[in-house]
């Protein structure tokens, strides 16, 4: 399928989120214009400020519940390619409905209309989720990529309904959205094609609204405790996982919409395995005014002893077909602490 060219607008769903302005603000910067869905103005005029001076012109509009059938029906009109980000981020929903029915509703509710008010568009990319990879329940460590799903969350939330563990909930709703996705591609066979991308855990700078810690997206709101001085030694080793940077996730979607080859394909975002015992190394060597950091293990060895139990999520193929050289967790880390510092003035630079 033929890819979309930087001069084409893009719609970007959700766009005042952590990753989604990011994934604006990329698109933007390489030449693209971008028109950006948000729920009220004062979302919408913020991102009008933030991006005044990119390449490419930002407009947006307000679409108030992506649930609702033709929520989409005059955003999508006269793009030329959507990213699809808009998706409730917790792991505090009562209800496993409360996740699934926005989820995959607002998947299939911008995919319906696409076809039915702009069928000539060229890819619709939407953010899925690290989560509809892996398996919560296998023991780690497992190495996963593009061909591996997660087979064990919506059972879990079909049994146990609202008992059910919060991050099942919110991986069985990224999981029936990206199947939503696909079947919609098999059952419809519209003229546009589709791929998906899937983060593991995001950190990088703050550049969306976000007035306050308690604001904070679930992945920031993970190294804040560390920054702000409330965990402590006894916290560490943190159990390990996989980051990536931000600014990378939003340039996958920058090139899953230009590369041709990137029609039909799922891709994993991922720069490294990490732990909190790496966040708060970093944070000594590199913010040491700020008090109270857990001191952590920088002995040699340390971090490769503890980071091999983490799973291994492969990301070989964005590297491959999308030319991504990920950001290592030294960057990261630095970066994502001196938005937080620069955004809550938690101590003077």
């Amino acid at each position: 399928m033929p890819a979309v060219p930087p001069g084409s607008l893009i719609l970007v769903t959700g766009a005042s989120g952590f990753i989604a302005s990011h994934v604006a603000k990329a698109f933007l910067d390489e030449g693209y214009n971008v028109r950006g869905t948000v729920r009220s103005a004062s979302k919408g005029d913020y991102l009008v400020i933030l991006f005044k001076n990119t390449k490419g012109k930002f407009e947006y509009v307000i679409v108030g519940d992506i649930a609702k059938e033709g929520a989409f029906d005059e955003a999508v009109k006269g793009v030329d390619g959507v990213a699809h980000t808009a998706s409730p981020v917790t792991f505090a929903a009562k209800r496993p409905e409360d996740l699934f029915v926005p989820s995959v509703n607002g998947t299939v509710n911008v995919l319906k209309s696409i076809k039915k008010n702009n069928p000539d568009i060229g890819r619709i990319v939407y953010t899925s989720s690290s989560g509809t990879v892996n398996d919560p329940e296998m023991p780690c460590p497992v190495r996963y990529d593009e061909t591996s799903w997660n087979t064990v969350s919506v059972g879990v939330c079909e049994k146990l309904g609202s008992n059910a563990d919060g991050g099942h909930k919110y991986r069985a709703s990224k999981v029936l959205a990206e199947k939503a996705f696909w079947k919609f591609f098999e059952d419809e066979k519209p003229k546009f094609d589709g791929a998906t991308i899937h983060p593991v855990m995001t950190y990088g700078p703050i550049i969306h609204q976000c007035d306050s810690p308690e604001s904070l997206n679930d992945s920031i709101s993970r190294i804040w405790p560390f920054v702000s001085g409330k965990r402590t030694q006894k916290d560490l080793p943190e159990p390990g996982s996989s980051f990536v940077d931000v600014r990378d996730v939003a340039l996958i979607h920058v090139r899953a919409m230009s590369v041709p080859e990137a029609s039909g394909e799922r891709f994993l975002a991922s720069s490294e395995r990490y732990s909190g015992d790496d966040v708060c190394v970093i944070l000594n060597n590199e913010f040491p005014q700020l008090p109270n950091v857990p001191k952590g293990d920088d002995s040699p060895g340390a971090r490769e002893r503890i980071n091999a139990v983490a799973n291994f999520m492969d990301s070989a193929k964005s590297q491959k077909m999308l030319g991504i050289k990920y950001r290592p967790i030294e960057e990261v880390v630095k970066d994502t602490t001196q938005s937080l510092i620069d955004r809550f003035n938690i101590i003077a630079n």
